[in-house]
């Protein structure tokens, strides 16, 4: 298996940089990755983080769960992303340094594009192009705090949500808006597409080990559903509830500081609810109380920063569709 310059006989695994292209002053761009050549045929499966530079929780936890595959027991090919956006990383920032973009608002990217959109292509172009699966592990940075797994509206539904209901997140939501992302574009082309939205907010400080161990067992999860590894599914939770968004919460425009009840998450809610309030940062006046427009269930996630982004989610809402047992 080769990528790039990277490359792994079979049975082997090892680790690189994948350029992608070069800036105005000729420096080179490129992506870090892992690759694990598993020592018989098998499917391909692609495992990205950090697409957002302050993204990083994933980084800490990744480069272990390679160390501890043995590719001899592996059927077929893992390619791993610790930390996409290195220039993002290097300057503590969210886009990329080189032309201030997200790269996962870019799609499969542009090859006469800025460096941003030819980094993209490239990686479309010579890791996800290949790919039978891909998980995309997101956090909310240090606005937000998630739990649960993502499936997007396009492409084979159905083995996208076979993948993410495998991944042992208590929540899969189905309807994951349109975004413009790689996850998006790799589902359009009929691949299993699992978006894993793990962390953020308070996570890395008061929930690092269970989140790194939630990540972990989402890769070797994913692995085990694909055939790729031998093994019962490791999780936290026995059954997963399916369900399909239809309400996102976002700021109003109300200036203060946003607060939301995270005992709610996971939880059924009624229109008319409490979910959270506004309070004014002087005063300590309520000026707003954030309710719920209709019924659902909350999903484990939303704003867990008092001054969120005005694009930040509060909160989202969804209708249950089904239980599974992973067990």
């Amino acid at each position: 298996m080769r990528i790039g310059n990277i490359e792994a006989a079979r049975g082997e695994k090892t680790y690189g940089f994948f350029k992608t292209g070069e800036t105005h002053g000729r420096f080179p761009v490129h992506i870090p990755l892992h690759l694990v050549a598993g020592a018989s045929d098998g499917p391909m499966l692609v495992v990205q983080a950090g697409t957002s530079g302050l993204e990083i929780e994933p980084a800490l936890i990744l480069p272990h769960v390679v160390n501890e595959l043995d590719p001899a027991q592996i059927k077929g090919t893992l390619v791993l992303v610790p930390l996409m956006n290195t220039s993002g990383f290097e300057f503590a920032q969210i886009n990329s340094a080189w032309d201030d973009k997200h790269l996962n608002r870019l799609g499969r990217g542009n090859p006469n594009g800025s460096v941003s959109d030819q980094l993209i292509h490239h990686y479309y172009q010579d890791v996800i192009a290949k790919a039978d699966a891909v998980v995309d592990i997101r956090t909310g940075s240090q606005w937000s705090y998630h739990h649960f797994v993502g499936v997007n509206n396009e492409g084979d539904v159905d083995a996208s949500k076979a993948l993410a209901i495998a991944l042992g997140l208590p929540q899969v939501v189905l309807g994951k808006d349109e975004d413009n992302s790689i996850a998006l574009e790799a589902a359009r082309d009929g691949k299993a597409v699992a978006v894993a939205f793990i962390g953020g907010g308070p996570g890395l400080r008061d929930y690092r080990d269970q989140d790194q161990g939630r990540m972990r067992n989402a890769v070797l999860n994913a692995m085990r559903h694909l055939g790729m590894l031998d093994g019962a599914p490791e999780s936290e939770v026995d059954k997963v509830s399916v369900i399909q968004e239809h309400t996102l919460l976002t700021p109003t425009g109300e200036r203060g500081f946003t607060f939301m009840d995270k005992g709610l998450r996971g939880k059924h809610v009624n229109a008319g609810d409490k979910l959270g309030y506004v309070r004014h940062p002087f005063s300590g006046e309520v000026l707003e109380e954030i309710t719920a427009p209709r019924a659902g269930v909350m999903i484990d996630a939303g704003a867990s920063w008092p001054v969120p982004p005005e694009d930040t989610i509060l909160a989202i809402l969804g209708d249950l569709v089904e239980e599974v047992d992973i067990g």
